[in-house]
């Protein structure tokens, strides 16, 4: 399938930024961004694009890998909270429930048509004008593109991401619950603002928004500095969403550690047996 049959191009043009048409597109993409610290481009792949790509995701669910069931807001900086252990109240040893499972890359076919969307030069332009500087696909084998599975029960806690933007499609929504909560800018690269998570955390809510996407829309977010968790799923419909890794790095790729913990031990006998 071409990209243009992937991509809603009458609604979103990305493969005319440079028209008036374009630069007025990036131009509110940005505005959005940084007011809310986030952007929602509702039906951004056709209804009948979107089906076909939750029957692909659907057959490669039995693959997906569980992953830590409780980890800490920071669970993508790892040292971050070394100097407040004696406190299991700091928002650096607050742990909570995480329940999804995610497909890693390697198990996504280049047949299927996420994939062909997240490889698109058409993205990584647009996101790239977004951003105002080059972006680049991850260039890491299992975390590069995920799929997101929660089923009934799921959820994710509140959490920071470790990338400046994160890209994500949803694919299906569930039944009930399922919804995208966040705190926008709660911190900064000089302030970590451990008081307003503490109070977020603790069911303060003031700040607190919220995303109850539809199917097929892509979302920008800045999940780096913007705390942020989905809510319990109910239902038999399960919740669906990729994960499009990219970054401002050329060469960015993951931890080893981080992808056993989250895809599970056969990494390690994958990497073992590439290394052997």
């Amino acid at each position: 399938m071409k990209i243009a049959e992937i991509i809603n191009l009458e609604r979103y043009p990305l493969n005319k930024l440079d028209s008036n048409e374009g630069v007025e597109f990036i131009g509110s993409i940005r505005e959005s961004m940084q007011h809310d610290g986030s952007c929602t481009l509702d039906q951004f792949v056709s209804d009948a694009t979107r089906l076909e790509m939750v029957e692909q995701a659907d057959s490669l669910v039995e693959f997906a890998f569980p992953g830590p069931s409780e980890v800490s807001p920071y669970f993508f900086n790892y040292r971050i909270g070394e100097q407040y252990k004696s406190d299991d109240r700091h928002p650096t040893q607050r742990k909570g429930r995480r329940n999804l499972s995610q497909v890693a890359a390697d198990l996504i076919p280049p047949e299927h048509l996420l994939y062909q969307l997240y490889r698109s030069p058409l993205m990584t332009d647009f996101l790239g004008r977004v951003l105002q500087v080059p972006v680049y696909r991850n260039q890491d084998r299992y975390q590069s593109l995920n799929i997101s599975v929660m089923d009934s029960g799921g959820c994710q806690q509140w959490h920071f991401d470790g990338g400046n933007m994160v890209t994500t499609l949803l694919l299906q929504a569930p039944e009930a619950g399922g919804v995208f909560e966040y705190v926008p800018n709660i911190r900064t690269d000089e302030n970590e603002n451990f008081d307003m998570v503490r109070s977020v955390l603790d069911g303060e809510s003031s700040r607190v928004k919220s995303l109850n996407l539809k199917p097929g829309t892509l979302s920008l977010f800045r999940g780096h500095y913007s705390l942020h968790r989905v809510t319990e799923v109910a239902g038999l419909v399960r919740r669906l969403q990729a994960i499009l890794g990219y970054n401002t790095q050329p060469n960015f790729a993951g931890s080893l550690d981080s992808s056993i913990l989250h895809y599970g031990p056969r990494i390690a006998d994958l990497e073992n047996s590439v290394a052997g």
